[in-house]
């Protein structure tokens, strides 16, 4: 292993600091793991996480060769490049569990910054407990990298606390080695949280330095045949989330059907992560998929080449999912905390839609890697009441966009702040039908005087509008007829926060973080006959202010 002298002294000086900062000792499953590879046992090695722990291998898979050149050592990198713990509960079963870890390493802490508290927690708790309930348990670390500016290592460090685990704090290793040497991030990183060679180095030095005192108290010590074994899982501590623990994720490729055929894995780098997909493109191509549990989703390709598909849980609101935003692979999970009983999933391609009634590509080819599932253990046959959302419904499906000429507008309102608070600003002024809600109106001459939009482009782009990329607070108006009262629903896309009334009443707000004015949310809504009008208030943060919005036509909503 090529020793960087430099990085090898700031690890053992953080070992040692590590040891003062905290009175846990780790249970006996890391001791008994070293121990069995010190008597010639094998030892396999495996490291789930990130891009981070792709691009590091693991880390440590030489040294421990080193360390115990008796013992078998068999080294498996599962990292997965742009994912974190609420994709790894699906994969571990394969990507960890079924190389019978003996040791293993989880390292989520960046990949894991979007997901609100209860949810890191949630997932890496399930990871751990589902690992700390196999027949032969693996002694678990968790690898807490580093982020420019700080990450969020409170989530995993309560998990780690709680089930009596080794950690590994390369945030703070990194800010002290820098700090220390008066060297600049780009030392160790290429970029806010990748590291360089030097900078993975680092990490190996610093991740083997805090084991080896582990090392050292096996090498020095003879071991009795009962020490070897790790403790029995009646010794974990009742679990620190409210919800159900999933204990049974799982990756599941998807069978031929009609309209879907089988096809080779993706091309790319990428296409390591799959095996093989599913694929189909004509329009209203329908796969229909029972499955028990209380959890589903979709792990999938994406270029720029691809389209779209809906997909709906027993009938309910369909969600539109965009296949075509970027290269590489994502996975949407469609629905958690369902009723433990038999379940449907529907997915339809969408009708066929002309290319300029949305910013983006509607109708393309979609290929599936996986279904992920989760809650089936417990899970009941009985099936679940299914909704008006079917297959049917969906294949006819379609929208018209309300284009720039439809549309009239005031502002834009400067504003301080990106935050998502400004779509909550109160303005003097009404709403136009405003009837029962705060008014949020914008500040202008009594008259509320909206300015005509012209063309017949679907995205409305206030920043090309105005010219000014300045944060603020804009606001859109239309008019909507229809022939018969009755339910509709609205597909929707920002960049950054909205909220959407119809005559008045609010039928949506938007105040999390932004995703691109591409990604489209369906919201059921009710319109009247005849004449309707639909209001859009906008914030626009650092990087865009537009939106766009389609109906569906009538008489296809149940």
């Amino acid at each position: 292993m090529k020793i960087y002298p430099c990085v090898l002294m700031t690890a053992v000086t953080f070992l040692g600091a590590c040891q003062q900062a905290t009175s846990r000792q780790p249970g006996p499953d890391l001791t008994a793991a070293l121990a069995r590879a010190q008597q010639g046992r094998p030892l396999r090695y495996v490291a789930i996480g990130g891009s981070i722990t792709q691009a590091g291998r693991g880390w440590i898979g030489d040294w421990l060769h080193e360390q115990f050149p008796q013992s078998t050592v068999l080294v498996t990198n599962s990292g997965m490049s742009a994912t974190g713990s609420g994709l790894g509960v699906f994969r571990v079963a394969r990507d960890v569990i079924a190389c019978q870890p003996d040791l293993v390493a989880i390292e989520y802490a960046v990949n894991d910054g979007d997901q609100t508290d209860e949810s890191a927690i949630h997932n890496v708790e399930s990871l751990v407990v589902r690992l700390k309930s196999l027949p032969q348990p693996p002694a678990i670390i968790l690898l807490e990298v580093a982020q420019r500016g700080g990450v969020n290592q409170a989530r995993h460090h309560k998990v780690a606390q709680h089930y009596g685990l080794i950690e590994v704090d390369l945030q703070r290793a990194a800010d002290d080695y820098l700090r220390k040497t008066g060297q600049p991030w780009e030392t160790l990183f290429t970029d806010d949280v990748h590291c360089n060679d030097a900078g993975n180095a680092f990490y190996t030095q610093t991740i083997a330095a805090q084991l080896q005192t582990w090392v050292n108290l096996v090498k020095a010590r003879k071991f009795i045949p009962q020490d070897l074994e790790t403790p029995p899982v009646s010794k974990l501590p009742a679990p620190l989330s409210t919800k159900p623990l999933l204990l049974d994720g799982r990756l599941t490729t998807l069978t031929e059907v009609p309209g879907w055929k089988k096809a080779p894995s993706p091309a790319n780098w990428w296409g390591m992560f799959f095996q093989g997909v599913i694929t189909a493109t004509d329009p209203g191509a329908t796969y229909v998929l029972p499955f028990r549990g209380t959890t589903v989703g979709l792990f999938y390709d994406l270029d720029a080449s691809y389209g779209s598909f809906y997909a709906s849980i027993d009938g309910g609101l369909p969600v539109q999912v965009m296949t075509n935003l970027r290269s590489g692979y994502d996975y949407t999970v469609l629905a958690r905390d369902l009723p433990a009983r038999e379940h449907l999933l529907t997915i339809v391609l969408p009708a066929p839609e002309p290319a300029a009634a949305a910013p983006v590509k509607i109708n393309g080819p979609v290929k599936f890697g996986y279904a992920l599932f989760a809650g089936a253990t417990m899970a009941s046959r009985e099936p679940s009441p299914q909704g008006k959302y079917s297959a049917a419904v969906l294949r006819e499906l379609s929208f018209t966009p309300i284009t720039a000429r439809e549309w009239s507008w005031l502002g834009p309102y400067p504003v301080t702040s990106t935050e998502a608070s400004n779509i909550h600003l109160k303005f003097p002024n009404k709403i136009p039908g405003a009837t029962s809600h705060p008014t949020e109106a914008p500040p202008t001459a009594s008259s509320l005087d909206w300015y005509p939009l012209t063309g017949t482009d679907a995205l409305i782009d206030f920043w090309q509008i105005t010219g000014s990329k300045q944060s603020s607070v804009t606001y859109a108006q239309a008019p909507i007829q229809r022939t018969a009262a009755g339910k509709a629903l609205l597909r929707f896309s920002v960049d950054y926060f909205a909220k959407i009334w119809i005559n008045g009443e609010l039928v949506a707000t938007f105040d999390h973080s932004h995703g691109g004015s591409v990604a489209p949310n369906l919201i059921p809504v009710y319109l009247r006959q005849g004449a309707n009008t639909i209001v859009v208030k906008t914030a626009a943060g650092s990087r865009g202010h537009n939106f766009s919005l389609a109906i569906s036509k009538e008489n296809q909503v149940p």
